[in-house]
C-alpha cells in the first residue's frame, strides 16, 4: 500500500518555488529550476512524503567527458559530451541526444526529468535521460560529425551508459537517422557479438539498419492527435473562447524542423489552417493559408523562410508569433515563451511541441489572459512513443505485420465472400481498385500510426479526467500523474 502524509504537511514545501516563479521579480529563473518550479507545483496536490518527492525529482546520474576530435584541417578539438538519467526505477532509459553549443549539465538534467514524466504520462516501460554533444553542427563536415557520434558511442558503452536493456538514446536536435545509425553501428562492431539485441540500442535509425516506418513523422503527428482530441472537448474549448474542434483554426508555427512541419502537414489535411511560421531566418504570415509542403521544399533549398513567394509579410525577426491565432506552436527550444515575451502573445491555445518551452511566469500570465495550454510531457510524446515501437520491433526481431498483415487481408476477403453467400450480391473488387485498396491488410506504418494514435488518445483522456476531476490545468493533471505513477512503481518495488 502507498505510504501517505497529510496533503496540507506537503503544500507549504513544495509551494515555495512556485511562489518564487510567480513573484520573479528578477526575471525567468533557469530551465531546470522551471523545470523543478512546475514539479513542485504539481507535488503539493499529491499525498506523496516530502523525502521521496525530492527523491523523485534528483537525477540519478549525470556524466561529462570530452571527446577528442581531429578536424579537417589536421587541428584536434576537444568537445563537451553529456548523458543524464533522471531515474533508473525503469530500465532502460530513453532520452535524446541532441547537437547544440547550448548544451550543458542542467539542460540535460532538467531534459531527462521530462523525459521521466513524459514516459509515465505515455505508460511506457522506460526512465527518462537525455544527452548529446555541445557543438554547432552547421560548423562541421559530415566525417566530423560521423567521427565525433560513434567516438560518443563508445565512450557511453565504455561507461555502460547505452544498450538495449541499458539507456537507449534516439534523435533530437541536430539529430536524426543518419546519425542514430551510425550509434547504432558503431555500437554492434563494439558489443554486437555479446548482445543479440544490439540493434535495440537506440532508436530513430534509418529502416535499413532497424528503424520503423512513421518515426520520422511521430512527434508532429503526436502533436496533431492530443490537439485533436483535446480540442474536440466543448469545455475547454468554450474556456479557450474558441469553437470546438481542430477543423478551421488558425496556426502559427514557431520552428519548422520536422516536428513543426508534420505537425502543420497532419493539422492542415484535418482542416486547420497555417497562417505564420518563424524559423532563425525571420518570419513569414499569410492570412490566407500557407500549404506546409510548399513551405518546406522552399525552406529545404533554401535553408530558411526568407524569400517565401506566397506569403504576404516578412519581418526579419520572429514577430509573426505575436499574431492573432487559434493555436500557436512553439517547437524549437525551451523557455521561448517567458516573462518577457508573454503579453505579446494573441493566441487562444498553446500547443507545446517543444520541450519546456513555457517558462511558469509566462504561464501565469498567459492564463490572466484567458490563455490555455497544452503541456509539453503530454503533447510532443509521440517521438517516444513511436521510439518505443521500434525498440519493440529490435527485440523482437521482426517488422510489424509481417505474420499477420496477409492473414488480415485474407479474412477482409472471406468476410466479403461471406456476406456475398448471405445476400445473393456479386461485388468484384478486382475491376475497383478503390475498393481492392480498402481490403488490404496493414502495413507497418499503418500500425505504427493507428498505435501512437491509441495511446495519445488514452494519454489525452487520463490527462482530462484528472484534470476535470481536481480542477487543475492539463499541465498540472499530466505532472501528477507522471508523479502517481512513478510513486506506485517505486513504493511497491521498493529502494533497497
Amino acid at each position: 500500500m502507498i505510504q501517505t502524509f497529510a496533503r496540507r504537511a506537503l503544500q507549504p514545501q513544495f509551494r515555495s518555488l512556485a511562489r518564487f516563479g510567480q513573484s520573479n521579480e528578477e526575471g525567468d529563473v533557469s530551465f531546470l529550476e522551471q523545470v523543478y518550479q512546475y514539479f513542485d507545483k504539481a507535488a503539493a496536490l499529491t499525498n506523496i512524503p516530502v523525502d521521496m518527492l525530492n527523491y523523485y525529482k534528483k537525477t540519478d546520474c549525470v556524466i561529462k567527458f570530452h571527446l577528442p576530435l581531429v578536424r579537417d584541417d589536421g587541428t584536434v578539438e576537444c568537445i563537451p559530451a553529456f548523458r543524464a538519467q533522471h531515474k533508473t526505477h525503469k530500465l532502460p532509459t530513453k532520452g535524446g541526444t541532441r547537437l547544440s553549443e547550448h548544451i550543458h549539465t542542467e539542460e540535460v538534467e532538467a531534459l531527462s526529468l521530462l523525459m521521466t514524466f513524459k514516459n509515465a504520462v505515455l505508460e511506457l516501460p522506460y526512465g527518462g535521460a537525455k544527452g548529446g554533444l555541445k557543438m554547432n553542427p552547421k560548423k562541421y563536415s559530415k566525417r566530423e560529425i560521423e567521427s565525433l557520434m560513434r567516438r560518443f558511442t563508445i565512450e557511453l558503452a565504455k561507461r555502460n551508459f547505452i544498450g538495449a536493456a541499458i539507456d537507449v538514446p534516439g534523435p533530437d536536435l541536430g539529430t536524426g537517422e543518419r546519425e542514430m545509425s551510425w550509434m547504432k553501428d558503431e555500437y554492434t562492431k563494439f558489443a554486437g557479438h555479446l548482445d543479440i539485441n544490439a540493434q535495440g540500442c537506440v532508436t530513430g535509425k534509418a529502416i535499413s539498419q532497424g528503424g520503423i516506418s512513421g518515426r520520422t513523422e511521430s512527434t508532429g503527428l503526436g502533436v496533431f492527435y492530443g490537439c485533436r482530441e483535446i480540442l474536440e472537448d466543448y469545455e475547454f474549448c468554450t474556456q479557450a473562447g474558441i469553437p470546438a474542434g481542430l477543423r478551421g483554426k488558425s496556426i502559427i508555427i514557431q520552428g519548422y524542423g520536422a516536428v513543426g512541419y508534420y505537425a502543420a502537414k497532419y493539422m492542415c489535411a484535418y482542416g486547420a489552417k497555417l497562417v505564420g511560421v518563424a524559423e532563425w531566418d525571420g518570419s513569414i504570415y499569410e492570412e490566407n493559408g500557407i500549404d506546409p509542403d510548399e513551405l518546406q521544399a522552399f525552406k529545404e533549398s533554401r535553408k530558411g523562410v526568407k524569400g517565401f513567394p506566397k506569403a504576404s509579410e516578412y519581418h526579419e525577426d520572429e514577430s509573426v508569433i505575436y499574431k492573432e491565432c487559434d493555436i500557436f506552436i512553439p517547437a524549437a527550444f525551451e523557455q521561448t515563451v517567458n516573462r518577457t515575451n508573454a503579453p505579446k502573445f494573441n493566441c487562444k491555445v498553446i500547443a507545446e511541441a517543444a520541450n519546456g518551452p513555457t517558462t511558469l511566469a509566462a504561464e501565469e500570465i498567459l492564463i490572466k489572459k484567458g490563455v490555455k495550454f497544452l503541456p509539453d510531457i503530454l503533447l510532443n510524446a509521440g517521438g517516444v512513443t513511436v521510439s518505443y515501437f521500434e525498440w519493440l520491433q529490435n527485440l523482437d526481431h521482426i517488422r510489424p505485420g509481417r505474420m499477420t498483415r496477409r492473414w488480415e487481408e485474407t479474412s477482409k476477403y472471406k468476410l466479403l465472400e461471406a456476406i456475398q453467400i448471405s445476400t445473393g450480391l456479386r461485388v468484384d473488387v478486382t475491376k475497383n481498385q478503390q475498393a481492392a485498396k480498402l481490403l488490404e491488410g496493414p502495413s507497418a506504418k499503418d500500425l505504427v500510426f493507428t498505435g501512437l494514435e491509441e495511446s495519445m488518445a488514452v494519454a489525452v483522456q487520463k490527462t482530462k479526467e484528472t484534470a476535470s476531476k481536481l480542477n487543475i490545468s492539463l499541465r498540472m493533471a499530466a505532472y501528477y500523474n507522471a508523479l502517481m505513477t512513478i510513486h506506485q512503481h517505486i513504493d511497491t518495488a521498493g529502494l533497497r
